[in-house]
């Protein structure tokens, strides 16, 4: 475009476009993944860190991002497409790392009908009925983990490396993302039967000996009695199991998140 101061990137106009495509797909990662997409993180916060990021890695992705730009700029209805291509790429990866995430806190609700601490009045909107005080617990410890162990780099090198697979302009490979997400939803309900097994174990047995019991003395109210247990017993086996079941998921989190794509793109590109 004539009349307008050019950098090494290109001019200014060109720039800004680059600089919107990159904040499009980096802001819809950062809204749904987890650590960085929590409800309970403030809006500012989450913005700030989307335009840091995006800041970022731009010198890195501007390569990619040149060939739609420049054209984009001439054509409103190009840069329509373009931005919602770059938004669904974006909240794919991001939600792939959620679904991933969220085995710590399916396990904590297992365990909590397990135990007898669900109820059905208390919904929760993100997992429907039978919210309880443990899975809340998973979902406070679930982003701590995340940011403290440094998992968040992963979502963030799928981002980076999401340009070769998903370049900017094109159609997103929609039959892939879908499949790419069921068997993320495969692998996260595996990974919390996994986490949950010694509960499902104990409340497969504990239900059984109850019914044996109540057939050999009818006349003693089993369930008044072995109510109490039962909730004792789950608190205690979560208590003494809680250090090895976070171990357990930080590593199958690793070894997921890694599968990401993106997370293996060429050296260029991180």
């Amino acid at each position: 475009m004539t009349g307008d101061l050019v950098f090494p990137g290109g001019s200014i106009p060109v720039l800004a476009a680059m600089f919107l495509l990159t904040l499009c797909r980096v802001s819809a990662m950062v809204m749904t993944a987890p650590g960085f997409g929590e409800t309970t993180s403030p809006m500012v916060v989450r913005a700030g860190v989307a335009l840091v990021i995006s800041i970022t890695i731009l010198p890195v992705v501007e390569d990619h991002l040149a060939a739609v730009s420049g054209p984009a700029l001439h054509r409103p209805f190009m840069v329509l497409a373009v931005i919602a291509g770059e938004l669904l790429c974006g909240a794919f990866i991001g939600l792939l790392a959620r679904l991933v995430s969220m085995a710590m806190i399916i396990a904590m609700q297992i365990i909590a009908i397990l135990a007898g601490l669900a109820s059905i009045l208390q919904p929760d909107p993100e997992l429907g009925a039978s919210s309880t005080a443990i899975s809340h617990m998973a979902s406070s410890l679930t982003p701590v983990i995340f940011l403290s162990t440094g998992l968040y780099v992963l979502p963030l090198a799928a981002v980076t490396g999401s340009y070769h697979l998903f370049p900017p302009g094109h159609m997103p490979m929609l039959g892939d993302m879908t499949k790419s997400i069921v068997t993320a939803t495969a692998q996260t309900f595996v990974l919390a039967l996994q986490l949950a097994a010694p509960f499902i174990l104990i409340g497969t047995l504990w239900p059984a000996m109850l019914g044996v019991l109540n057939r050999l003395m009818p006349a003693i109210q089993v369930y008044g009695i072995a109510m109490p247990a039962q909730l004792l017993g789950g608190v205690l086996l979560l208590a003494m199991l809680i250090q090895i079941m976070t171990g357990v998921w930080q590593e199958r989190m690793s070894d997921l998140l890694v599968a990401l794509p993106g997370v293996s793109a060429p050296p260029s590109l991180r």
